[in-house]
């Protein structure tokens, strides 16, 4: 019996003191992040952060003590030195990194008395984007440096079953523990108007990014004025919208815009092309080009981009260029009109030639014409 009295009498006392709570934070990769961790303010304190037996920080007699700091930490923790005072003993974790994540205990010692929290660390790297390109016959979605392993799927607009697609991912892991994730798909040439959806969700099913690709083909007439269409699907409010031409495997920037119908045109565009701002914001970014013109016939890619809050949308457009359909007609036309003058000419004078002809034949008599007429006479002239 005296002995249940006295675990009673030091279980009263201590509870007062002592508080065992578990908190979880989750903190971003490469971000700093704060440890929270209270208590009842006193003087004389005494602060202790370890994790898995081992020193992060310790502070007391009003200074760091950080002589046996585990090595994984050194100068990137520290206190709110100010709010020590008002019971405030959080740590600053400083440029987190994924081996960080973990189990946290916060020691804490007053004249009042002791606690001790604990803190559940996770660290994360959120997905910041995702990449779409047609490289010769395949579509290629990629997204790198996200943590936990994302996941990534793939759609087709109209719907196309999933076997005809025939998708490869692949998941890998740098040294710093963050994961890339690339999945290629087969480009289905055969199917017009089909658009490529290629989804990446985080591992917690926080984050979802969605970007989409859509090729087409259009010709024009070399030196011509023409209009490449580009449309957002459904309703779309683009933040930021970019036309981009591709030449020998370099791309060059025609115009951006900005969701403030800001436009910055590219010195060599100014004056040839030209996108309605407003209409950019409708999900209509056609963009009309003035004397597009070549040395010769080719094919040149012209790419739209839409983008949104976890959104993008591509709109690949192969513009070929076709020589002027009339330039030989035009050059016989040319030859023509110089030796029509001259043959002109030749024939005037042919016929001047004929009508004089004709006229000296009326003038001259014929054979018949120049023998003497003959008088009759009637039997009776000589009469009587």
């Amino acid at each position: 019996m005296a002995w249940a009295a006295a675990a009673i009498l030091f279980c009263a006392w201590t509870l007062p003191f002592a508080e065992l709570t578990d908190t979880s934070v989750t903190c971003t990769f490469s971000e700093d992040c704060v440890l929270p961790c209270t208590f009842k303010a006193s003087s004389d304190e005494v602060i202790h952060w370890n994790r898995n037996k081992l020193s992060v920080h310790a502070y007391y007699r009003a200074a760091d003590h950080l002589d046996k700091q585990d090595k994984h930490f050194k100068g990137r923790t520290s206190l709110f030195k100010d709010q020590i005072k008002h019971g405030n003993a959080s740590l600053l974790l400083r440029n987190c990194n994924i081996q960080d994540s973990g189990k946290y205990q916060c020691y804490t010692s007053t004249k009042q008395g002791n606690q001790e929290k604990l803190i559940n660390m996770k660290v994360h790297a959120p997905i910041r984007s995702v990449n779409i390109e047609k490289i010769d016959e395949e579509v290629i979605c990629s997204s790198k440096g996200i943590y936990p392993a994302p996941n990534l799927s793939w759609t087709t607009d109209p719907p196309t079953q999933s076997d005809m697609l025939n998708n490869s991912t692949q998941t890998t892991q740098d040294p710093n523990g963050l994961y890339s994730v690339q999945s290629k798909v087969r480009f289905m040439g055969n199917v017009s108007n089909c658009t490529y959806i290629c989804s990446v969700t985080s591992a917690d099913g926080m984050q979802k990014w969605t970007t989409s690709l859509k090729q087409q083909e259009m010709s024009s007439v070399n030196g011509a004025n023409v209009t490449i269409p580009c449309l957002a699907p459904g309703i779309f409010k683009p933040r930021a919208f970019t036309w981009t031409i591709t030449r020998a495997h370099k791309a060059e920037v025609i115009l951006r815009q900005f969701d403030n119908l800001t436009q910055e045109i590219s010195d060599h565009w100014k004056n040839k092309a030209r996108v309605d701002p407003k209409q950019v914001l409708s999900g209509n970014g056609s963009l009309w080009l003035q004397n597009i013109l070549e040395n010769s016939a080719q094919t040149e890619t012209y790419t739209c981009a839409f983008a949104a809050f976890r959104i993008q949308h591509l709109v690949l457009t192969d513009v070929t260029l076709l020589p002027e359909p009339h330039t030989g007609d035009q050059r016989n036309r040319v030859h023509y009109a110089a030796i029509l003058p001259g043959a002109l000419i030749i024939a005037a004078m042919c016929a001047l030639m004929v009508l004089k002809k004709k006229s000296k034949q009326r003038d001259t008599p014929g054979p018949e014409a120049q023998q003497k007429p003959t008088l009759l006479t009637s039997p009776n002239s000589n009469g009587r």
